[in-house]
């Protein structure tokens, strides 16, 4: 069982959301697009990609789908010279039994949220991480870099590789999908506080984009949040609980099977 909630607000800066969401829930397959190259043309970029992944054959491999909507933006641009230099981050989510296929190209983001602690899954293509990849800056400097916001790969232009990781899921856990409106507002630590307040995902997913706005919102933010309660036996639930519970489930059970082995030596 699955349940979900999304929503994207164009934020403080007005004009067109350049940012795109979408799900197909038979094919269990969610995303965050961002679009880039100015106000029509990043709505027409993410819009393209959204569509062509919505249309896209089921056969075919989320990475072959990506490139499908990396494709989709070039065409269009070639069939209109005004769309001319478009493109679009892209996140996509997965899910089959107990894993989560992430694939992404930009900087839109994917969260593990489990156990009321927060991880990052994806990493962006970005100036920062390829600082961050050289080990020779502290983090304060990596941050106070002004080419941090420099996306290194985009969909619609260049030749963009997807990046793809797989992530087992728990009983209970979140994947929370995110275009850089979220993440450059809030640090990570105020998406957990915010995560931690809430126990429904509608109700994250407006908190997320309102504490966005509220601490300046400066971009577009989109938000997905997907929440995984797929339960195939005991085992699940067994690796869903927190370890300080433990105790107060082995130890009735142990004395339970202590007094049948008393009795049954009677």
């Amino acid at each position: 069982m699955l349940h979900f909630a999304g929503k994207t607000d164009v934020g403080s800066r007005g004009g067109e959301n350049e940012d795109s969401i979408g799900w197909d829930e038979a094919r269990k397959l969610w995303f965050v697009a961002d679009g880039m190259g100015g106000h029509v043309n990043g709505r027409m970029a993410s819009e393209t990609a959204s569509k062509s992944l919505l249309e896209s054959a089921p056969d075919k491999t989320t990475e072959e789908q990506i490139v499908g909507a990396h494709e989709a933006i070039i065409a269009a641009a070639d069939e209109d010279q005004s769309l001319s230099g478009m493109g679009s981050t892209i996140v996509v989510a997965k899910l089959a039994d107990d894993l989560a296929e992430i694939s992404w190209v930009g900087d839109s983001r994917a969260y593990l949220w489990r156990k009321r602690g927060l991880s990052q899954i994806s990493r962006d293509h970005s100036f920062h991480e390829l600082l961050r990849a050289q080990n020779i800056l502290t983090e304060e400097q990596i941050r106070a870099d002004p080419r941090g916001n420099l996306v290194t790969q985009t969909l619609g232009l260049g030749d963009p590789m997807p990046s793809i990781t797989e992530v087992s899921l728990r009983y209970g856990d979140w994947i929370l999908l995110c275009s850089d409106g979220l993440n450059g507002e809030l640090e990570d630590s105020q998406i957990a506080a915010i995560l931690a307040s809430s126990d429904d995902v509608q109700a994250a997913v407006d908190e997320l984009i309102d504490a966005a706005i509220t601490n300046g919102g400066r971009d577009n933010t989109s938000v997905i949040i997907i929440e995984y309660k797929d339960a195939k036996g005991l085992g699940h639930l067994w690796r869903a609980m927190d370890a300080r519970w433990w105790p107060f489930v082995v130890g009735p059970v142990l004395a339970i099977l202590f007094a049948l082995i008393l009795w049954a030596v009677k």
